[in-house]
């Protein structure tokens, strides 16, 4: 289960793949999914196998259905083992600016920064496609 970050120029798809401990129901345990990351920009494409968590995911999806709603404000998806950090900000006119990083491996490997801009047409596809993530792979337990 796939969702996409994308410009006119560039693109990040994260696949959601498993869950790595799909017997647990513990909160830190459970949480964490098995995914594969391919971002393409202008010069580069990456493409690198990363564990994330469904409360990243969920945190992220709700700071963007605010965002969407207000049309104004940040969302931010930042990977507790550091693979990935994305920050979009929409100013007045509805543009969205995205800051990334991705580190591979994750804490020393090498790091990629780059920056995009979009506009909000392309919001509702991405929480549609993290809601229905969330519905396969919902979070579990309490912290």
């Amino acid at each position: 289960m796939k969702f996409h970050i994308l410009s006119e120029d560039t693109r990040i798809e994260i696949d959601v793949l498993y869950r790595n401990y799909p017997n647990s129901s513990d909160y830190w345990d459970g949480n964490w999914v098995s995914s594969k990351l391919k971002i393409e920009i202008p010069g580069y494409t990456v493409s690198f196998n990363a564990d994330l968590r469904t409360d990243e995911l969920s945190n992220f999806m709700n700071e963007l259905k605010l965002m969407n709603k207000k049309m104004k404000g940040k969302a931010t998806l930042s990977n507790l083992d550091g693979y990935l950090h994305i920050e979009g900000e929409m100013n007045k006119l509805g543009q969205i600016f995205w800051t990334a990083e991705t580190c591979y491996p994750a804490g020393y490997g090498a790091v990629l920064k780059f920056e995009f801009v979009s506009d909000q047409s392309y919001l509702e596809r991405l929480i549609k496609e993290l809601n229905d993530i969330l519905v396969a792979f919902p979070v579990l337990g309490k912290p």
